[in-house]
């Protein structure tokens, strides 16, 4: 059976030339050969993918024809992107259109709703209903799972619309994260009351990130870049304003191993922190292993598709770590940490949580849709060293932090 739950809160469909110069006359006394143009060069990869040329269309049709991904998915990857350049746009003129400040709520997570979070989430829950290939939606923004019309495919597609919302009245980074995990079993019998029908539903959604079959994030900065994995490597598309394409620009993305000397994460909240955390921080400050080399340069934008976008192309590690205020953690395990998770590992790198770092986070399964869990994710390299001092050094310091190592 479908996992469209019968019951359960129901979102309808909604359908809405260039001038040449003159040439400079040469004179005797300096006459040259003037240089033959430059034909455009592409780099192309070891799949055939040519960087600056190919699309995102072109590259899931490519995929669906190699087999990795179905027809179903390409369409909701597509719906995806037209959705976060709607949201890109939003984003941009956000202080001219009234669309910065507080939208007077609160959601499921209790964060402060701006009014850009209520209007993409909106976005892109009309163009997941737009589809008819997912059965399922989850969004930071709902307070329960929702339930859309599918004619085929029966995905559940996850989502935080805006990630570092706080963000957009400075016109500072933000992004959009999304999952998109396998149907699985739901089964509702007539005698099911809507309490027991919706119980399943929810059930249906708690995932783990390895049931995830494609994740990725949209990131608006000085240009709009998806990193995308259908589960077969990384890739990164930029959005050509001038064509409204999506063209290939980071080709089979790898985490620089270790990559540049680079830790982020809130150092505000460090004094929060288990005293073994507090270590390795001041660790990193003193050098690390190699303190010939100076300390770690510290990087911060405060929005995790920010901070893990730089992550993945310059390596480093990014630490996000359970807290006295949230000791749970605070990114969101169903649409936010599983999603980065699997892209992480699809380049090389790790994804991690526990007292030692010692678990994936692409194993758990969560007890609710809305859970919470930290994350230290990064370079495999950089990662491992944490677990080693956390597993090896850690005790030395639970009794306190000290200024030298």
């Amino acid at each position: 059976m479908s996992a469209a739950i019968r019951g359960a809160p129901v979102r309808p469909r909604i359908h809405r030339a260039a001038r040449t110069p003159a040439a400079r006359p040469l004179t005797r006394a300096r006459a040259v050969e003037a240089p033959a143009r430059a034909e455009k060069s592409t780099k192309q990869s070891g799949k055939g993918y040519r960087v600056g040329v190919d699309t995102l269309n072109t590259f899931l049709f490519r995929e669906e024809q190699r087999g990795v991904v179905s027809g179903d998915l390409a369409i909701i990857v597509n719906n995806i992107a037209v959705a976060c350049k709607k949201i890109s746009n939003l984003v941009a003129v956000a202080p001219i259109q009234n669309l910065t400040g507080l939208a007077g709520s609160s959601n499921e997570s209790g964060d402060e709703q701006k009014k850009l979070d209520v209007i993409s989430n909106d976005i892109f829950c009309d163009a997941m209903s737009d589809t008819c290939r997912a059965n399922m939606i989850v969004t930071e923004e709902e307070d329960v799972p929702l339930r859309v019309e599918a004619i085929s495919g029966d995905y559940i597609v996850c989502f935080d619309p805006i990630d570092g919302s706080s963000n957009i009245d400075a016109a500072v980074t933000t992004g959009s994260i999304f999952g998109i995990y396998s149907s699985g079993e739901c089964q509702i019998f007539e005698h099911d009351s809507v309490e027991e029908a919706m119980e399943k539903c929810v059930l249906n959604a708690r995932k783990s990130g390895e049931e995830l079959v494609c994740a990725g994030y949209v990131m608006y900065s000085s240009s709009t870049v998806m990193m995308l994995t259908v589960g077969d490597g990384v890739y990164g598309f930029t959005l050509d304003t001038s064509t409204g394409e999506y063209v290939l620009s980071h080709d089979d993305v790898k985490i620089p191993d270790p990559g540049q000397r680079i830790y982020s994460g809130n150092n505000g909240n460090v004094d929060k922190w288990a005293p073994e955390m507090k270590a390795y921080v001041r660790y990193l400050q003193l050098g690390g292993a190699d303190r010939a080399k100076g300390p770690y340069s510290y990087r911060y934008i405060g929005a995790l598709v920010g901070d893990f976008h730089r992550t993945l192309l310059y390596g480093g590690i990014w630490l996000y770590p359970p807290d006295k205020s949230a000791p749970q953690g605070k990114a969101r395990l169903l649409y936010e940490v599983a999603p980065m998770g699997f892209l992480a590992e699809q380049a090389g790198g790790m994804a991690m949580w526990g007292e030692c770092a010692e678990k994936r986070v692409m194993e758990v399964v969560p007890e609710q849709i809305h859970q919470r869990s930290p994350m230290f994710v990064g370079s495999s390299k950089m990662v491992r060293e944490l677990q080693e001092f956390l597993e090896d050094r850690a005790p030395v310091y639970r009794n306190g932090p000290r200024d030298e190592l």
